[in-house]
């Protein structure tokens, strides 16, 4: 029986453009460094790590061994920070729906303090926020899925988690033993998704 409902920010409930994978191949070739390196470093210090914008550009310049310089500050800083996508009134009252009749409903994030997300009119609303760097996890590691069970005193099986990201947010997830919906317009064969929240519903027991 599913208990806990887990959404991913952005990509699903900011639905601006969140093509991060785009973004990382455009910083990887602004730097001139290998793509998984840079892809590991940028979520080894972004998405793990508390720090100003200097300071994570200075640690994510040391773990690529290059010095950091103002064109790499300027591209992060336009790209990762202050998102200016709100939060639909429609996936509002969806997600109070959700509340009304007795399920959890939490924010699940890969999300680096430096993004200002505009998510402040749902933290009335759901029951806990779970971001990447405040845990020291992604939702890559098993961990941060083991973190959020115990809080909520939950098993596995009791959390559907719904996200844009195949890998993160679909794939992942349910490799942890969560059951997993991936959010986008694009029918994809043998893959669950969705891409409106009203359509949860037809998962829940």
């Amino acid at each position: 029986m599913i208990k806990v409902i887990s959404l991913d920010i952005g990509g699903t409930l900011l639905k601006g453009n969140y093509d991060k994978d785009h973004s990382i191949k455009e910083l990887a070739k602004l730097v001139n460094k290998d793509l998984d390196l840079v892809r590991k470093s940028f979520k080894d210090v972004f998405q793990k790590q508390k720090g100003s914008l200097e300071e994570l550009v200075n640690k994510f310049c040391v773990n690529l061994d290059i010095t950091s310089n103002n064109d790499i500050v300027e591209f992060i800083k336009n790209k990762y920070c202050d998102s200016k996508e709100k939060v639909s009134s429609h996936d509002i009252e969806v997600i109070k729906d959700f509340k009304k009749r007795g399920y959890k409903v939490i924010l699940f994030s890969n999300t680096s303090n430096l993004q200002k997300t505009s998510i402040d009119c749902l933290k009335d609303v759901v029951d806990d926020i779970f971001y990447s760097y405040e845990m020291g996890y992604t939702k890559s590691d098993e961990e941060s899925y083991r973190v959020i069970e115990k809080k909520l005193n939950c098993k596995s099986a009791e959390f559907i988690h719904i996200g844009d990201n195949l890998n993160s947010d679909y794939v992942k997830p349910r490799l942890y033993g969560w059951h997993s919906l991936l959010f986008t317009t694009k029918k994809e064969e043998d893959i669950e998704t969705i891409e409106d929240l009203e359509e949860i519903n037809k998962y829940l027991d």
